[in-house]
């Protein structure tokens, strides 16, 4: 059988409208960490699926060494064989990480949040394996749902993908995070119909 999902399908799609909002999403996110200067960064990729934004990073962000886990062994499999072979890929469990306190400059999560049933833990347990950054991001709604009910995605659902099990707006995000980490700098972004936090230690 043929490996495939949703986010395998985000990423490979071939709606010129999809593949130009998906470029700037990426362009967002690279200029986010184009910003905080790096130096040789360490970054962790967390729940990296196929290895889209694991492979983008290692084209993109000088002298990285790149770590990349995914619950998923299938979408690990997949990303060994198709991503950079500079990019180390494991299985693992985003709830409890397997590396010490402060073991990377940069952890990032993108579009992963929405898929947990406890996205407070998980976001604890990133934070907790940074050393100075922390880069997720989340569907923006209600704008994200409508436009799948516009593309004709998920109709009985009100647009909602069946994996998603929570929902930010842009401010509600923000104060998600706020209320776990009330002593931490977090910055928001607004990308179309994804919201982008940056959480500094």
């Amino acid at each position: 059988m043929t490996y495939n999902n949703g986010n395998l399908k985000k990423h490979t799609t071939a709606n010129p409208l999809k593949k130009l909002m998906l470029r700037h999403f990426n362009r967002k996110l690279l200029d986010i960490i184009n910003s905080l200067n790096l130096q040789q960064p360490t970054i962790f990729d967390a729940g990296c699926g196929e290895g889209f934004i694991s492979n983008l990073l290692a084209l993109h962000v000088s002298s990285a060494k790149i770590h990349a886990m995914d619950a998923s062994p299938q979408a690990i499999a997949y990303a060994q064989k198709h991503q950079s072979d500079k990019i180390c890929f494991s299985t693992g469990d985003i709830y409890n990480i397997d590396a010490e306190d402060g073991s990377f400059e940069l952890v990032c999560s993108t579009e992963v949040l929405e898929h947990l049933k406890l996205p407070e833990a998980a976001l604890k347990e990133l934070v907790r394996i940074a050393r100075r950054y922390v880069l997720v991001s989340v569907p923006k709604e209600p704008y994200f749902c409508l436009g799948n009910l516009l593309s004709g995605k998920n109709i009985r659902r009100f647009g909602n993908p069946p994996d998603h099990i929570n929902h930010y707006t842009f401010r509600g995000f923000e104060k998600f995070i706020k209320r776990i980490f009330p002593d931490k700098k977090v910055t928001v972004f607004d990308c179309i119909v994804w919201t982008i936090a940056l959480i500094e230690k």
